[in-house]
């Protein structure tokens, strides 16, 4: 009996008494294919030849090649030939240390932690500390897989314990990987929030749910330098900081597209630069981002010129972009609303009620989200709310299917959290925080029903709110009465929504019969 025929025969004995009847002759019979696939090769040890043969052989089904993949795991565990798949991960990693030998470990310990701190202690550390937020299991796994890809990078580089330098230089790999399209956006984003969740841990000894900051340093000390300095004029401006991360997004965009490292590049800036700076953020935005990109463009360039950087002011170089605005707003029919209505029985308690909230009272975006629990008043049938946009008060009535929704929510579906959180609408994964937007619950339904709306194609939260007031002036409801559902204080924030009335509208229209017509020759046409 050969080495291979020992293995395997040990292999299903053990298994006998793990797996049920069906799946134990099922593996048996793969375990015959690779002793098949051995003798084909004359291969009388398990080995990566063997391994990589056998896992190529499957006929094009990932059913099959999984399986294969689990035979020869099993098969190279028991005979510890530490063979590595095509992309050289080990088909059987280490095994990592218990969550108890892990506790003891750390108990005392102070932090930062020291470089004496395995890789692997602090990434079961970091799995304690992420317990509480109780993420689903698929979750945790593509954490895992992430932590499993640093710990391979760690025992390549040669180093077992914890170093916070070399975690910098796996973060900037996988930068240049997802910036060379070699990495998809998903796995380097968990890739990138893992090693940030192991970083935390490391200096703190826990980990606070918090969003992360994107790798925002320049790759230059004197960029940096000027990047510095383009901030602070913005802070002493007084800008909100959405506004300022939205000039730094253009000044490191800007930096990338003309390669800029030192003073002397960007004093040598051509106007040819620019027109590729411009091409460049055309590729990546759409055309109404593109109407707020340039003229932060045109701004960066005139402080470049005026703090001395750039001989000449280019921003003069700059259009602003033109956005074709539509004469009438975009809503959407009768018809449509009916179907979505319908159509709200068979998604989640979350996106009906939300719908309903934009459909029905013409909500915002914004609104939705911050609404809180002290804003319903279930005894007297009011939303009454403070409007995020202008400040003012709004008091809408709490209709009967907006209502019902929102308790069928609250009491069935809605996350359940420890503390007075005072917001409604939370998020479905932890951390169950508010939603800091609806779009995508809007865009996807409308999507997912291939609703198109009228005179446009927006498929956010203000096309319901537009739809509602066209129904408004469908039924002839007075003016003063769709400015005060809208929340509106000024006529000029009616304009929009009024030309909506297409029969006034009508009777508004000029009379073009009279063109081409010559009146001082009776009206006869001039040929």
């Amino acid at each position: 009996m050969t080495k291979l025929e020992t293995v395997i025969n040990t292999l299903l004995q053990q298994l006998k008494f793990e797996l049920a009847n069906e799946t134990w002759e099922s593996r048996r019979r793969y375990f015959n294919q690779m002793l098949k696939c051995a003798n084909s090769l004359g291969i009388t040890e398990p080995c990566a030849e063997l391994y990589d043969t056998f896992i190529r052989d499957d006929n094009g089904s990932t059913e099959r090649h999984a399986l294969h993949v689990r035979c020869v795991r099993l098969v190279d565990a028991l005979a510890c030939t530490q063979a590595q798949d095509e992309y050289g991960i080990p088909f059987n990693e280490p095994p990592m240390p218990d969550d108890a030998k892990v506790h003891e470990f750390f108990q005392g310990r102070e932090f930062p932690i020291a470089a004496d701190v395995r890789i692997d202690h602090l990434i079961v550390k970091a799995e304690i500390e992420m317990k509480y937020l109780n993420l689903t299991d698929s979750t945790i796994g593509q954490y895992k897989h992430s932590w499993m890809d640093i710990r391979r990078y760690f025992y390549d580089a040669g180093i077992l314990g914890y170093d916070e330098t070399l975690m910098k230089c796996f973060i900037q790999e996988i930068n240049n990987l997802r910036n060379s399209g070699s990495m998809k956006e998903w796995k380097w984003k968990i890739n990138r929030k893992a090693a940030r969740v192991l970083m935390e841990v490391a200096n703190t000894g826990c980990f606070l749910w918090g969003m992360i900051n994107r790798d925002a340093n320049c790759n230059s000390l004197e960029t940096e330098s000027i990047r510095s300095q383009y901030l602070v004029s913005l802070e002493q401006r007084n800008l909100s900081k959405s506004t300022i991360d939205l000039h730094d997004y253009v000044f490191r965009k800007t930096v990338e597209f003309t390669e800029i490292e030192t003073l002397k590049d960007l004093l040598s800036l051509t106007p040819e630069k620019i027109h590729l700076v411009i091409t460049k953020f055309a590729c990546i935005c759409n055309r109404r981002s593109m109407a707020t990109i340039l003229p932060i463009l045109r701004s960066l360039l005139a402080f470049f010129f005026t703090v001395g950087l750039i001989k000449k002011d280019l921003s003069g170089l700059v259009m602003g972009g033109f956005v074709q605005r539509g004469s009438v707003a975009a809503y959407i029919s009768e018809k449509d609303q009916t179907e979505l209505v319908a159509y709200l029985a068979r998604e989640s308690k979350r996106t009906k009620a939300v719908i309903l909230l934009a459909m029905n009272l013409g909500l915002r975006d914004c609104d939705i989200c911050n609404l809180t629990f002290q804003a319903i008043d279930w005894r007297n049938d009011k939303i009454r709310l403070i409007q995020k946009k202008t400040g003012e008060p709004l008091v809408l009535p709490l209709l009967p299917d907006v209502g019902n929704a929102l308790m069928d929510y609250i009491l069935n579906e809605r996350p359940k959290r420890a503390d007075h959180y005072p917001y409604i609408f939370l998020r479905k994964q932890a951390p169950h925080n508010k939603l800091t937007s609806v779009y995508s619950i809007c865009s996807g339904l409308l999507g997912c029903l291939g609703i198109k709306p009228v005179n446009g194609t927006a498929t956010g939260v203000h096309l319901f709110r537009y739809s509602m007031v066209h129904r408004l002036l469908a039924a002839k409801v007075p003016h003063q009465v769709i400015t005060d559902v809208l929340g509106h204080t000024s006529k000029e924030s009616d304009k929009p929504y009024l030309s909506m009335e297409e029969s006034m509208l009508r009777m508004c229209a000029l009379n073009l019969s009279v063109i081409g017509r010559v009146s001082w020759r009776g009206g006869a046409s001039d040929d």
